[in-house]
């Protein structure tokens, strides 16, 4: 069966029965001619009637989807907060002497708020890309200060683990302008997946370089790599590998979704290379000014 589209084939048609009307044929012949042309524009115009009810059904759900998480988002952070600030206060001890074992219940509870409170914070970007609505900056941006500043947080995570970490960027790199923010947001997510799949003893570098217009930087690791499977999906949203290595870590499969979301807004562009139990490398380009 032919997989041409139903317009590009009723315009092939056409073309054949405008040429019959041209030519000489018995009456009989040519009202059927006709016929046939009339019948054939009633069945475009059909399929062109149905495609913008089904495209206006679908921006119809993507406003009622992004409307939903927007909602939900506000609603919940409000309690959330709430949530962790009283559960620092008694980990603190501030309504009497706590336990380790009370402690350690509480450290589960701010957990898994933290956890939510990520969730949200993601979806809630994602709806705004998806709507328009994200306001980024446009401001000089040193890349090893952004490197830095998301590197900071997760050093001494890298350091318990005892992953080495090595920062590869030259002091003559140019100044990038750029929304700094969502830069360090974008490289937290790939430190912190460098970190979650990097075995004990592994190394993780982080590297930076131009090429032409662009400066590219990468996060390469030497961890459990991903399969050719994977690969295909990881940058679908909510997407989770099967693999027990994976799954083993807590996620929404959101970060790498939002990450690439974030740099193509920034007018960049991003990828990974990577092969199962060969490591990984995630990469971003950017646009110099």
């Amino acid at each position: 069966m032919s997989k041409e589209p139903i317009i590009t084939q009723t315009e092939a048609v056409r073309a054949i029965l405008t040429q019959l009307e041209n030519q000489s044929l018995p009456e009989e012949a040519h009202q059927r001619v006709l016929e046939a042309a009339r019948l054939m524009n009633e069945l475009e115009r059909s399929v062109l009637t149905e495609g913008e009810t089904l495209n206006r059904q679908v921006d119809e759900a993507r406003s009622a989807k992004n409307k939903f998480v927007s909602v939900v988002t506000h609603e919940l952070r409000l309690p959330l907060t709430s949530i962790k600030g009283y559960t620092d206060l008694m980990r603190g001890g501030m309504v009497g002497p706590v336990t380790d074992q009370q402690k350690n219940f509480l450290n589960v509870i701010r957990n898994n708020v933290e956890r939510m409170t990520a969730l949200i914070s993601d979806l809630s970007d994602i709806s705004h890309l998806e709507t328009g609505r994200m306001k980024l900056a446009d401001k000089p941006t040193a890349v090893r200060m952004a490197v830095d500043e998301a590197l900071s947080p997760w050093q001494p995570k890298f350091d318990e683990k005892g992953i080495t970490v090595v920062v590869d960027i030259p002091s003559e790199l140019p100044v990038l302008q750029t929304d700094t923010g969502r830069l360090v947001q974008v490289l937290g997510y790939l430190l912190s997946n460098a970190l979650k799949y990097t075995p004990s003893g592994g190394k993780v570098t982080l590297r930076g370089v131009q090429e032409g217009r662009m400066v590219r930087l990468e996060v390469v690791d030497t961890g459990i790599g991903i399969s050719a499977e994977d690969q295909k999906k990881l940058f679908q949203p909510f997407f989770r590998s099967e693999d027990e290595a994976v799954r083993e870590y807590p996620g929404w499969g959101l970060a790498l979704h939002l990450s690439k979301s974030l740099i193509e807004a920034l007018r960049g562009q991003m990828g990974f290379v990577s092969a199962l139990k060969a490591g990984s490398t995630f990469w971003l380009a950017l646009p110099l000014p």
